[in-house]
């Protein structure tokens, strides 16, 4: 959801769309205090390494 991995040579590099648009898409967390605006729904694997990532929007 929202985040591209890709390896560029020895570089791991993580794309997640911060935009208005993907904020106001994002999604309440499953407690309600944040939005999850990018998942990679537990580990990926990128080359030899594994990676997993939650980018979230603190609800005020």
């Amino acid at each position: 959801m929202n985040v591209n991995a890709e390896l560029k040579g020895e570089q791991l590099v993580l794309t997640i769309d911060i935009s208005a648009k993907a904020q106001k898409r994002a999604k309440p967390s499953s407690t309600g205090k944040t939005k999850l605006l990018a998942t990679t729904s537990g580990f990926i694997n990128c080359g030899d390494v594994r990676v997993s990532l939650n980018a979230i929007i603190p609800l005020k």
